[in-house]
């Protein structure tokens, strides 16, 4: 968000950023509330978080609502079906719908499919007849060279294959992504350990939102080359000298390799990525998906079979991906879009 609020207030745009815990000052966040209600801001940036559990602030929303001042823009929308499993706030965001009825819904995603924006439709409850989808052009990336290596079984060895990817790459900015929060902090450490001479951070969705807010901003005034992180980085990112992305391990989905593949190779200049790959992945993410899963009624039993059947599928569509040793992946992943009627 810090990303997209610079951004913004370069254009002239005056906005401002409301976070959802205590790390933002009362002084701070009435300031935001006064300019808001008086028109000086005209976008605020939320998380879902913010959104969904924050009853003050929802009755805020409503007071601006029936003044008709509100229009929603729910950015990286992909997130909606895609993050649901690790922030709960973002399956919950129907909630606009429910309390603002009327309020126009703008969604904003660089990848998604026909059948992915039908789930996302019916999650936020917006009747057919009442969503149109614009189009622009499509997500092929062809500047974006695609790999996939076997990951070594030994951690260490794996890491010193990836400290020759950073070493022949100096020039550009690389992102890592990781799994889960401790893979990111220990690979991190081992790079930290073995790189003295570049500047590395690190990102995952456990960070407070200050801690958040200063990674963020080093990475963007290029006090960091190197970010090792979960998918929690990547929204909103939009540094055009990303010349490398690296998975240590399958990505959830074809669709999150793409969006985050995708953060490379904005200047124009070929871009790379790789995914560390082992057939022990399929397993490390369907127990991702599958974990912290309580069933209260037969009903949300099945809508729970029914998740977990969908996660597998796409798990195993980029099992097909990195298993696929005698086909261009740049080919796989644009048959991929076609089959699944790209938008």
């Amino acid at each position: 968000m810090e990303d997209q609020k610079r951004e913004l207030i370069k254009a002239g745009v005056p906005c401002a950023i409301l976070y959802a815990n205590l790390a933002q000052e009362a002084c701070v966040q009435e300031k935001i509330f006064e300019e808001i209600a008086c028109g000086l801001i005209k976008v605020l940036f939320v998380t879902p978080e913010k959104l969904v559990s924050n009853e003050g602030f929802c009755r805020f929303i409503t007071r601006l609502y029936e003044q008709q001042k509100v229009r929603f823009v729910i950015d990286e929308a992909h997130c909606i079906i895609a993050y649901q499993d690790f922030r709960e706030a973002w399956g919950r965001l129907g909630i606009l719908k429910q309390r603002w009825k009327l309020a126009p819904i703008m969604l904003l995603t660089a990848t998604c499919t026909q059948s992915e924006v039908d789930e996302i439709r019916a999650n936020l409850a917006i009747e057919e007849d009442n969503f149109a989808i614009i189009c622009s052009s499509t997500s092929h990336r062809p500047e974006i060279i695609f790999n996939v290596q076997e990951r070594k079984e030994i951690r260490d060895q794996y890491i010193n294959d990836i400290i020759d990817i950073i070493n022949a790459n100096l020039l550009g900015h690389i992102i890592i992504y990781c799994a889960t929060h401790f893979s990111c902090e220990y690979l991190y450490s081992k790079l930290q350990e073995n790189l003295t001479d570049v500047s590395i951070g690190y990102f995952h969705g456990s960070l407070r939102d200050d801690e958040r807010e200063t990674t963020m901003n080093n990475w963007t005034s290029n006090q960091i080359q190197i970010m090792v992180a979960t998918s929690a980085f990547g929204m909103g990112i939009n540094s055009s000298n990303i010349h490398v992305v690296i998975h240590v391990g399958a990505p959830m989905s074809i669709t999150n390799l793409i969006q985050e593949a995708g953060c490379a190779g904005h200047d124009g200049n070929t871009a790379t990525n790789v995914i560390f790959y082992s057939k022990k992945d399929v397993c490390i993410n369907y127990s991702i998906v599958a974990e912290h899963r309580e069933i209260v009624s037969m009903i949300e039993e099945q809508r729970l079979i029914n998740k977990l059947d969908q996660a597998a599928t796409k798990i195993f569509e980029v099992f097909y991906y990195c298993n696929s040793r005698y086909e261009c992946c740049q080919q796989l992943i644009w048959q991929y879009q076609a089959s699944q009627v790209e938008i």
